[in-house]
């Protein structure tokens, strides 16, 4: 069987459930899900699911009236995506689709799923991400129709509640994270990750805000988060105080190096003795030292620091 532009082919699993609500079982179901290495969802919560297309993660929430979904991704991660809601959920109809914030690697892919579930499908974000989708003037990527601002929304579809928060501007001023109270779980996309090191130099990264937003996502009520990136299945907690040490320790890495007047080659020399700790983790052999590379620049051009004499 063939889906999307990709050619992608798969088989069905069946896995077996039961999700109990209050006291009552609800019946077990059977879950298809596609087994290649581009393609999977599971369910990370009592009625929310994620989906990963290649390295990128997204999330859908099943409530008593319909489907909201987060980040389409791309149209053809989004045919996928199409296939997992209905496969989940099937004859329900899509409530919402909520932009995380406007980079285009998450927020393409959502006129598929108004294809299939409705052009009226509203699309959610913060404002920030309309004016810069308005910029970019790309038919390929519908514009939000309701907006948030830094002060955040609670919505409510059906018997779920999602709160929408603005925590700071360390990967990008439109970013949202939503909590969902009654799964005491987060969506957090971009900013932090699961025991997985940043994106090659982190470009235009502010890291000392990066780590900033790293601690206020600490002051919401959650027990259990979903990742836009990182390695498979929801972190918790100590998942975002790792990933929040990474950092910090990066930063003390190049500062030291800085001071002491090593080169930036040297100082991914050191680094890479100095932090053995996070060989183990995700892209590790492909990012950490560009990630050491672009921490020194940021320091230098941040923090001017004195070198040592």
């Amino acid at each position: 069987m063939t889906i999307g532009k990709n050619r992608i082919s798969f088989f069905t699993l069946t896995l077996i459930w039961v999700a109990f609500t209050s006291a009552t079982a609800v019946a077990a179901a059977s879950l298809p899900a596609d087994r290649n290495d581009d393609v999977e969802w599971y369910p990370v919560s009592n009625n929310v699911y994620q989906l990963r297309y290649e390295n990128h993660y997204t999330m859908f929430i099943v409530t008593d009236k319909g489907i909201v979904a987060f980040d389409p991704l791309s149209d053809e991660a989004a045919e996928h995506y199409v296939h997992a809601i209905k496969t989940v959920a099937p004859g329900q109809p899509l409530l919402a689709i909520i932009y995380s914030h406007w980079h285009t690697d998450h927020a393409t892919g959502a006129n598929v799923l108004r294809r299939e579930f409705g052009n009226d499908v509203p699309i959610i974000a913060h404002e920030r991400t309309l004016a810069r989708l308005k910029e970019l003037d790309d038919e390929t990527v519908p514009l939000p129709t309701r907006t948030v601002n830094d002060k955040g929304k609670s919505l409510r579809f059906g018997n779920t509640d999602i709160e929408l928060h603005y925590i700071g501007y360390g990967h990008t001023d439109t970013l949202l994270v939503a909590r969902l109270p009654k799964q005491r779980l987060v969506y957090v996309v971009d900013f932090a990750s699961r025991d997985s090191v940043g994106w090659r130099e982190m470009p235009g990264w502010p890291l000392d805000e990066l780590i900033a937003m790293q601690r206020r996502l600490l002051e919401l009520d959650f027990d259990k988060v979903a990742f836009g990136h990182g390695r498979a299945g929801p972190g918790d907690r100590e998942t975002i105080k790792r990933q929040t040490l990474y950092y910090e320790n990066l930063l003390a890495e190049t500062r030291t190096a800085i001071q002491e007047g090593l080169s930036e080659d040297d100082a991914v020399i050191r680094a890479t003795h100095d932090l053995p700790q996070y060989r183990g983790w995700g892209n590790y052999r492909r990012w950490f030292q560009l990630n050491v590379r672009g921490a020194y620049r940021w320091v230098q051009e941040n923090e001017h620091l004195p070198k040592s004499p």
